[in-house]
């Protein structure tokens, strides 16, 4: 079997592609937009090709002969439903049996309580609404073309080489001193280990399953609150003396960060930072720091957020069950920051 994986250079991308290359009874070529990004796939061997989603002409001759295609690429929010149909489109022109799409449960947006399959996507952010625009484009292809469509919904993503809910909440927690963020972590941390994700990819390019489109949350095998990783990673870290801060004057410094980090988008403030030197540069990048300190208002509104992304159908389509136990997912998320300097 032949899989070809869109978005190698990315986290979730290069996993899958480290996961494909333990299975001897699998033949992948790896894909990256840019060579810059294929460093982590390339040490393994791992064949690899340079490919813009944009070169449509380019996509009949990469996909000759491919089984299965994986795209986990990041595409800018405003292309991606175009991009991602004309991925789909080629390989459907290819004659490619099945194809799976990494979409996301920020779909559900603001819903709380048990949240499955079922339930109406909410999106609540750019990149949300995207996604839905995405999966909702996709579903309308699939219906009258091949191949078969899995979309897949990872709820938290962790581990090693993940920026945003790794390194850098390490980072708060080394440069905080974070025990937890007290009634402002209390929602719930749905979180799958990166291997996990790669693992269902894989799963649904060969489980054989009933014909047609599948959409599938996938999540870790525990719940815990937020406040709870936040401890746990900490524990793991082996950082000492750390607090719980005021939930109220933690807020009301979270949005000081947002205002700064709108600030500056604006462009006279951009060129200024461009222009400054010396002290002035200084005063600016330790402004940043310590705005990266805090959530943005949309993640603290997820830290305080109760809901649980249910996984059934996984489990039931693709016979799809997490491995990776929360504890073992920390302890190694912690021993990889340590050796690349995050904390």
């Amino acid at each position: 079997m032949r899989i070809a994986v869109f978005g190698a250079g990315g986290f979730v991308g290069g996993w899958i592609c480290e996961e494909l290359a333990q299975q001897s009874d699998i033949e992948q070529v790896a894909f990256v937009r840019q060579w810059a990004s294929a460093v982590r796939v390339a040490r393994r061997g791992i064949p690899l090709r340079q490919i813009d989603l944009e070169d449509v002409d380019a996509l009949p001759a990469v996909l000759a002969g491919v089984d299965a295609v994986v795209n986990a690429a990041m595409l800018p929010p405003s292309r991606e439903p175009e991009l991602v149909t004309t991925l789909y489109s080629a390989c459907a022109n290819a004659g490619v049996r099945r194809f799976v799409q990494l979409s996301s449960a920020a779909v559900y947006g603001d819903l709380t309580g048990h949240v499955d399959e079922l339930s109406t996507p909410a999106p609540a952010t750019d990149y949300a609404r995207a996604k839905v625009a995405m999966e909702e484009s996709l579903r309308r292809t699939a219906g009258r073309s091949h191949p078969q469509l899995f979309i897949l919904r990872p709820s938290i993503i962790y581990g090693p080489f993940s920026t945003a809910w790794t390194t850098r909440y390490a980072a708060r927690i080394v440069d905080g001193r974070w025990r937890g963020l007290g009634r402002l972590g209390e929602g719930t941390c749905n979180l799958i280990h990166a291997r996990d994700v790669a693992r269902a990819a894989i799963a649904a390019t060969t489980a054989d399953v009933a014909p047609g489109v599948h959409v599938l949350n996938i999540n870790g095998p525990e719940a815990v609150t937020w406040n709870s990783y936040i401890e746990r990673l900490g524990d793991a870290l082996g950082v000492t003396d750390r607090v719980t801060p005021n939930a109220a004057l933690f807020r009301g410094r979270a949005v000081a960060a947002e205002i700064m980090r709108r600030a500056a988008t604006i462009a006279w403030v951009r060129q200024a930072y461009r222009r400054s030197a010396g002290a002035a540069r200084a005063a600016i990048q330790n402004v940043q720091a310590t705005t990266n300190l805090y959530p943005s208002l949309v993640e603290l509104k997820l830290l305080g957020r109760i809901v649980h992304y249910t996984a059934d159908q996984a489990s039931r389509i693709l016979a799809f069950h997490p491995s990776m136990p929360l504890e073992t997912g920390l302890q190694q998320s912690a021993t990889w920051c340590r050796v690349h300097g995050v904390a």
